[in-house]
């Protein structure tokens, strides 16, 4: 074991966290596209013109309408308790990275904390890749918050889902910033990431 993991054992566990907010993020994302399909649906189902082809009672259509708007705020309901468990991620990703930073100032020597000692990263690097995930993640979350709230009933389908590829595609988790960060991770504490 390095000195780093045995001075810093939140490392094995920020990975397994990554892993969480992916799975989370993930779930979201569903959640997201529910909601945004729901609200396509509801602009052809809105149409009497439309409808009135497709079935020749009056009452369907309301009901029809009424399951749909039922399911949207079950969809957005889910969202937002996924956004809960993605802000008790987040909450961990910074406890981790208060622990580490204390292992850091307890070390008996911070410059050697920063000096390499082999091809392990050093207690400095651990420390900033935490600081770094937690960062990332608290930043995505800030973005994901308020952009779930803009989707309502008078969100146009093309807003929608220009809002939903954004809220996919994390803007502010940098892949390469990531690969970098889990590789230190799975050098310091390896498990399977």
């Amino acid at each position: 074991m390095s000195a780093a993991a045995a001075a810093v054992p939140q490392i094995a566990k920020a990975a397994i966290l990554w892993i969480e907010w992916n799975s989370t993020h993930g779930a979201c994302c569903q959640a997201l596209s529910s909601a945004v399909n729901i609200l396509e649906r509801l602009e052809v189902l809105s149409d009497a013109r439309m409808f009135a082809h497709v079935c020749q009672q009056p009452d369907v259509q309301q009901q029809v309408l009424v399951k749909q708007l039922a399911a949207f705020n079950k969809a957005l309901a889910l969202l937002h308790s996924h956004h809960e468990a993605l802000k008790g991620t987040v909450r961990e990703f910074e406890r981790l990275h208060v622990e580490a930073v204390r292992s850091l100032r307890a070390a008996a020597n911070l410059e050697a904390a920063a000096e390499p000692a082999g091809p392990q990263p050093t207690l400095v690097e651990c420390v900033e890749a935490l600081q770094d995930m937690w960062v990332m993640c608290k930043n995505e979350l800030l973005l994901k918050i308020p952009a779930a709230g803009l989707v309502t009933l008078d969100l146009s389908p093309a807003d929608a889902a220009a809002l939903l590829a954004c809220y996919q595609s994390q803007p502010n988790v940098l892949p390469a910033k990531v690969n970098v960060v889990l590789a230190l991770l799975k050098e310091t504490a390896p498990i399977s990431i």
